[in-house]
C-alpha cells in the first residue's frame, strides 16, 4: 500500500512539473438559466436552459516555449449541456451525428515572430466564438438566445480539417486567414469535399476595434447547392462610459437567398454591473429556384434586446434578459419557414424571451 501511495505521489509530482514546464491549464464555463419564451402561433414555454448567456465548455490548453520567440501550443475544448451532461457542439456527416471529445475546438499551433499557424477543428472567422473568431460586433455575442447575431447571419460556425494563420500585430493592425480542406470530412477527392475560405483584417487599438471579413463556402459535395459568399464588417468604439458595437453582413447564395443584416448595440456600466442593450435587422430575398409560385419572396425580421449582468466575484455573475424578435410573413412561424426552405429557427426570428441565470468561469 505504501508503495502504491509513493508511486501515486511521484506521478502527481511529475504531472505538476510537466504542467509547469509546458504551462498546461484546465478551464471552463458553466452557465445555466431559467427561460420563458413564446414563438408566434405556439404555446408559451418555461424551461431550464443550459448555456444561455455563454456556451458551457471544459477545455485543456497548453504552451511550451521553444526559445528564440517560438512556442508550440494546443487547445482541446468540449461543449456540454449542464442539465443532462450530454455532449454539445457536435457535427453531422450525411445526416449522422458524429460524437466525440473536443467538439468546440481542437487545434495545435506554432507561434513565432511570423505570427501563428494552427491546424485542427476551429470556429470560422465570423463564427462568434473560439480563438480565431474576428466577429466582435455585439456585447451579446452568440449567446442570450434571441439576441445572438448568428440567429440572422450567414454562419458556417465550426469547420474541420482547418488551417489558420494569424499575423503579428502591427500597431494594432493584423490579418487572419483560414482554409478548411473539408468542413466535415476530407476523405473524398478534393473536388467532392466542402471547402471553407476566409480572410479578414482587424484594427484594435485604444478605443477602436474594427474588422472586415470575406468568406466563402464552395459546397462541392452537393450538386444542388451553389457556393455561398459573405462579406462582414463591424467593431466597437469605447466612449467615456458606453461602448457602442456595430456590424453589417451581406450574404448571397444563388438559388437560395441574398440578404443584409445590420447590428447596433451597447454596453454600459450601471450600479456595479453592466447593462447591455441593442437590436438587429434582417432584410432578405429568395433567389432563383428558391422562389415558389404564389409565395412571397422577400423576408425580414427585427429584434430588440436588453440584459443586465451583475458580478458576484471575478469569475461569477448573475444576469437577467429580455428579448423580442418580429418576423415578416415568410418568417412568421415554423410552418412558413419550412415551406420557404430558409435555414432560420422560428424561436430566433419571431418570438419573445425572458431569462434569469448565472455564469461561472474557472
Amino acid at each position: 500500500m505504501k508503495k502504491v501511495l509513493a508511486l501515486s505521489a511521484a506521478a502527481l509530482l511529475m504531472t505538476e512539473v510537466y504542467a509547469a514546464e509546458s504551462n498546461v491549464q484546465v478551464y471552463g464555463v458553466i452557465d445555466a438559466a431559467v427561460t420563458g419564451y413564446k414563438v408566434k402561433g405556439q404555446d408559451a414555454m418555461l424551461e431550464f436552459t443550459s448555456g444561455f448567456s455563454m456556451g458551457n465548455r471544459i477545455g485543456i490548453r497548453g504552451r511550451e516555449d521553444l526559445g528564440n520567440g517560438y512556442s508550440v501550443g494546443f487547445d482541446l475544448e468540449q461543449g456540454f449541456l449542464l442539465d443532462t451532461g450530454a455532449q454539445f457542439n457536435t457535427w453531422s456527416k450525411d445526416g449522422v451525428v458524429q460524437n466525440g471529445a473536443f467538439n468546440r475546438q481542437s487545434y495545435l499551433d506554432v507561434t513565432g515572430p511570423f505570427g501563428k499557424i494552427a491546424f485542427g477543428r476551429m470556429v470560422s472567422l465570423s463564427g462568434g466564438t473560439g480563438d480565431f473568431n474576428m466577429a466582435k460586433w455585439s456585447p451579446f455575442g452568440i449567446g442570450y438566445g434571441v439576441a445572438s447575431f448568428i440567429g440572422y447571419t450567414f454562419n458556417q460556425s465550426r469547420v474541420n480539417n482547418a488551417l489558420a494563420y494569424v499575423s503579428p500585430s502591427f500597431d494594432g493592425f493584423k490579418v487572419q486567414a483560414m482554409y478548411s480542406n473539408g468542413t466535415t470530412t476530407d476523405d473524398e477527392k478534393w473536388s467532392h469535399n466542402d471547402h471553407y475560405y476566409g480572410i479578414g483584417a482587424m484594427y484594435d487599438k485604444g478605443s477602436l476595434n474594427a474588422e472586415l471579413i470575406f468568406e466563402t463556402l464552395d459546397n462541392k459535395s452537393s450538386e444542388a447547392l451553389k457556393p455561398a459568399y459573405v462579406i462582414s464588417a463591424g467593431g466597437s468604439y469605447k466612449f467615456s462610459m458606453t461602448k457602442v458595437f456595430f456590424g453589417y453582413q451581406y450574404g448571397t447564395q444563388d438559388n437560395k437567398r441574398k440578404q443584409h443584416v445590420i447590428l447596433l448595440s451597447s454596453a454600459t456600466p450601471l450600479a456595479g454591473g453592466t447593462l447591455k442593450f441593442g437590436g438587429k435587422l434582417l432584410l432578405g430575398k429568395l433567389d432563383g429556384k428558391a422562389k415558389k409560385a404564389g409565395m412571397e419572396d422577400k423576408y425580414n425580421s427585427w429584434n430588440i434586446n436588453a440584459a443586465y449582468e451583475y458580478p458576484l466575484s471575478k469569475r461569477t455573475y448573475v444576469y437577467g434578459f429580455a428579448g423580442y424578435a418580429d418576423g415578416g410573413k415568410l418568417l412568421s412561424g415554423t410552418a412558413s419557414l419550412k415551406a420557404s426552405g430558409l435555414p432560420f429557427r422560428a424561436n430566433m426570428v419571431n418570438a419573445w424571451q425572458l431569462a434569469v441565470g448565472m455564469n461561472h468561469k474557472f
